[in-house]
């Protein structure tokens, strides 16, 4: 079959990489000159990626070790987790180069303009925007992993009205940070309802960002002087928070990554997500399954749906609750229970965290909304 994917950023190529290889005829059509630019994401994979078999030589930049959590009152939890840093240039690369080696052909300065209706079939009008010439394209299905603001995704009709976008905003700077710990900063005068990260590449340098509903840039630049941090770079992206009514599949089209809304609504990740996605969308083109239905029965829905409850609760805490949270973290036999599962599996996760600990119950008051 042919198959069109528009967007090549990590979650497109992934896919296009596992339809080529089972022999699809593949085709990626990228809006930006260059695969992997602009950097709009932290780069943070946990443990999980390594269920994808996947050499991390090409773009690996930091193993992380510890993560330190501080609640508003400045109290630290420290948790043992392993997390990978990554160079978002070159993993995008990597994963649009596995594509290409298995037959797909990936086309940059390409960008989708709208899909037409011809003889009950749809067929997609992208323009080359280096040469300035629209083309009309024909393909047996059509994947949109065009981001957050999808284009082809709105265009097929998955928006749905109660999907909601958050901003981000991350600088690289120079300075001295311990480079196996990541550090992570709660408050509403920091961050409401989410945190602000110090992400080491090194111990000269590393990733400084938070993203909120409004006034990102507002927290942020307060957080950076705060700690006297002068950005090298700047970087910015919207932030999809999962949207449980949002649609997979759509007749001959399917939509993944940000464009499908699988973020963990709680961290703002999105890549371990999208991969699974994409692993489920290439068996269910090879064996005619539906996708939505797959993605269900994976289980990946309702993670999403777990991190989407406990982002909603997140978001309504003041001050006094996020210190009793960590009061309650602060304890060894909850710490041992995040120490033992990554955020990509929530429901063990919180599951024994609530046996260890049902004082957490207190916090469920935040679901009435």
């Amino acid at each position: 079959m042919k198959i069109v994917i528009i967007g090549a950023g990590p979650i497109g190529s992934y896919a296009g990489y596992l339809l080529a290889k089972s022999g699809h005829d593949v085709e990626l059509y990228e809006n930006h000159p260059q695969v992997g630019l602009p950097i709009q994401c932290t780069g943070i994979l946990t443990s999980d990626f390594d269920e994808f078999h996947l050499p991390m030589d090409n773009f690996l930049v930091n193993t992380i070790a510890l993560i330190e959590a501080y609640s508003p009152i400045n109290e630290k939890v420290v948790v043992n987790q392993k997390d990978y840093i990554v160079c978002r240039k070159r993993f995008d690369n990597y994963l649009a180069n596995l594509a290409i080696k298995e037959g797909a052909r990936v086309l940059v300065n390409h960008c989708f303009l709208r899909k037409e209706r011809e003889q009950d079939k749809d067929s997609l009008v992208i323009r080359d925007t280096l040469n300035k010439i629209d083309k009309k394209i024909s393909a047996d299905i059509i994947i949109a992993a065009d981001g957050p603001l999808s284009p082809t995704a709105k265009a097929f009709g998955f928006f749905h009205q109660s999907r909601k976008n958050y901003y981000g905003i991350q600088a690289v700077v120079e300075g001295q940070f311990e480079s196996k710990v990541t550090k992570t900063y709660f408050g509403n005068e920091i961050c409401p309802g989410f945190f602000a990260w110090v992400v080491p590449e090194s111990s000269t340098v590393a990733r400084i960002g938070l993203y909120a509903e409004k006034n990102s840039s507002q927290y942020f630049s307060a957080f950076m002087e705060k700690h006297g941090f002068k950005a090298k770079e700047m970087q910015a992206g919207t932030i999809p928070i999962f949207s449980p009514e949002q649609k997979l599949q759509n007749g001959n089209c399917y939509v993944i990554g940000d464009a499908s809304s699988y973020v963990k609504a709680t961290t703002g990740g999105g890549l371990i997500p999208g991969m699974k996605q994409a692993e489920i969308l290439a068996d269910c083109i090879n064996r005619g399954k539906k996708f939505d239905r797959e993605v269900r029965t994976s289980g990946l829905r309702r993670k999403m749906w777990l991190h989407l409850l406990v982002g909603r609760m997140m978001s309504k805490f003041s001050d006094d609750d996020w210190n009793r949270m960590f009061k309650y973290f602060n304890q060894q036999k909850v710490r041992k229970v995040l120490e033992k599962y990554t955020r990509d599996n929530p429901i063990p996760m919180l599951f024994h965290i609530m046996l260890r600990e049902p004082r957490f119950l207190y916090f469920v008051k935040f679901l009435r909304f």
